[in-house]
């Protein structure tokens, strides 16, 4: 009896709870504020979220959610750690504060766990998961749901291949990745999942027909197809926390072997490390017109893979424009690829905004994945002897001196 109250006055100095909001603080000191939504149901969801503001779908589904009968956690771990909300603080973040908060949500209710996250959020998930493994004495964590996952290591240079990040190595935990059919991950989503089978992960695919990254994230402006598909979702996740709640719960952890992959060292402008020949493309444009990259022997080329819903990848073609007409009756031609959209989609952003080199388009992805693109927008400059010479995975300003010069010497070569 004694040991039961001295366990009930420490989880009082490390958790409150007041109307709305549950305050936990983790191991190092940190106060973690939490958005608690009730609702009369047995399951508790706990999103892990990297936004502050308002967006229409995403909150929207949590409201359709809690009407469902499941009570939703909001957590914000950037706030709570008064971190940059950047791509690359969430793919650090240790886990520290989601061992914490699942330590809460098994003392506050004897309700069962669901956790789902997006992006780079699921990385912290999992290192979290895996932290909280280790000196658990009960579980009822059914597992956790995952949307379009980026679960890699920095963004490589455009043209190298990512690399898994280690604590998939180390993931026993049971998932369902929803992955968007028109996803820029969908065609490295299978490494992936062999990656977690292997390690002990029961892990499922949804794949969500007909739209893309960020479709829980829309505006009150939203395609019908995004709306359909966002309301769906308390429907389908309650069906996805019953299979889980099949699998056994996990009683121990994976030691994680692999170090936490480094932060990427990226300039502007980055030579190649090794001069090889630039891979086939034979594309067509939204008029039907083929464009093959071989016709353009003895050219500089730059080619730019981009898409019309990336902001970066639109704000850089003014000066690709800009760089076409500095080259005028020079040698350099500018390619464009685009990253799965249709020839409505982008006849219609050719109407409006002027491009002044061809667009092609990459219907499947599958010429993006075979160049090794991994973020938009990417850019290759290939010598006139067909060779890759300079890659970028940033937007750029591309009739600046850095990048004439290396233009200049490319076609003195």
């Amino acid at each position: 009896m004694r040991l039961l109250i001295f366990l009930f006055l420490l989880l009082l100095l490390s958790s409150t709870i007041s109307a709305g909001e549950l305050t936990v603080t983790d191991g190092q000191g940190n106060d973690i504020s939490i958005e608690v939504r009730e609702a009369s149901g047995d399951l508790v969801m706990i999103w892990l979220v990297d936004h502050d503001e308002s967006r229409a779908l995403f909150d929207s589904l949590l409201q359709q959610l809690t009407d469902a009968g499941i009570e939703v956690w909001r957590v914000d771990l950037l706030q709570a750690y008064f971190l940059p909300r950047t791509s690359e603080t969430v793919r650090t973040l240790d886990g520290e504060g989601v061992a914490a908060v699942l330590t809460a949500a098994h003392a506050h209710s004897d309700k069962q766990i669901l956790l789902a996250s997006y992006d780079r959020m699921p990385l912290p998930l999992l290192r979290g998961v895996n932290r909280w493994q280790a000196s658990q004495t009960e579980s009822r964590l059914l597992g956790a749901l995952l949307f379009y996952p980026n679960l890699f290591g920095p963004a490589p240079a455009a043209g190298e291949a990512p690399v898994h990040d280690p604590i998939l190595q180390a993931t026993n935990l049971p998932l369902v990745i929803f992955q968007p059919e028109l996803g820029s991950q969908r065609w490295r989503l299978m490494p992936i999942v062999t990656t977690l089978w292997r390690a002990g992960s029961p892990t499922y695919i949804y794949m969500v027909p007909g739209v893309r990254d960020w479709f829980i994230m829309g505006d009150e402006a939203s395609t019908e197809q995004k709306r359909k598909t966002v309301n769906k979702l308390p429907r389908q996740i309650a069906e996805f926390a019953r299979l889980l709640a099949g699998h056994p719960k996990p009683l121990s952890n994976i030691e994680a072997r692999g170090r936490q992959i480094p932060s990427a060292d990226l300039h502007t402008l980055i030579p190649t490390k090794e001069v090889t020949p630039a891979p086939p493309l034979r594309l067509e444009d939204s008029s039907g017109r083929q464009l093959d990259l071989a016709s353009l022997k003895n050219s500089v080329v730059l080619v730019n893979f981009w898409a019309t819903w990336c902001p970066p990848c639109v704000e850089e073609i003014p000066s690709l424009n800009r760089l076409l007409a500095h080259y005028r009756g020079q040698r350099i031609e500018i390619i464009s690829v685009d990253y799965r959209e249709s020839a409505e989609e982008i006849g219609k952003f050719l109407k409006e905004r002027p491009v002044d080199f061809p667009v092609l388009m990459d219907r499947d992805g599958l010429t993006s994945l075979k160049w090794q693109v991994f973020s938009f927008p990417s850019s290759f400059i290939i010598d006139r002897a067909g060779r890759i010479r300079y890659t970028a995975n940033r937007a750029l300003n591309w009739d600046s001196p850095e990048v004439i010069g290396g233009l200049d010497d490319l076609l003195a070569e």
